[in-house]
């Protein structure tokens, strides 16, 4: 027993344990200096992001997102790997670094793949309405956002029209 305040030994090493399974704040900045949709915002900035995500884990075999489902939120791959899937069809498999559902936050809808975890695997989720608020009050996230989608969509035509990239 702890003398100052009568709890147990237990609760306290509880309390420890449910805190360092959370990344700390420098960590998530860590894993958004390695996705391509905030590529060119320095450090310093990504702290904001940061704060606003959601740790989610997942084990081998669990849906993330479920094809059709209206969702207003992406996924950041902090650790593990992800299945993007249309029924038994595998579009990509992907890791850390990677975003899923990126256009369902800037205009939710129903969700065009499903996403399955591979392996054991560390989502950060950003909702819609904080990164709303992130791209009001920060235009340096907001135009390297655009400028990543941009670059998305220039490969997705370039596919489409036959050149290589």
């Amino acid at each position: 027993m702890l003398e100052s305040t009568g709890h147990s030994v237990v609760l306290d090493t509880v309390a420890v344990m449910a805190v360092s399974d959370e990344l700390l704040t420098i960590e998530r900045v860590a894993v958004l200096q390695r996705v391509g949709l905030l590529r060119g915002v320095p450090g310093s900035k990504l702290v904001a992001v940061a704060r606003l995500l959601e740790e989610l884990r997942y084990a081998p075999g669990d849906v993330i997102i479920e094809r059709g489902a209206v969702e207003d939120w992406l996924f950041m791959v902090a650790d593990g790997r992800i299945r993007v899937h249309v029924d038994d069809r595998t579009l990509v498999e992907s890791g850390p670094g990677s975003v899923v559902g990126e256009l369902a936050v800037l205009a939710p809808g129903p969700r065009s793949a499903s996403v399955t975890a591979l392996e054991p695997t560390l989502l950060l989720r950003l909702r819609r309405a904080p990164f709303e608020e992130l791209l009001d009050d920060r235009p340096e996230i907001a135009r390297a956002v655009i400028s990543a989608l941009a670059q998305q969509l220039q490969v997705v035509a370039d596919e489409r029209a036959g050149v290589a990239g």
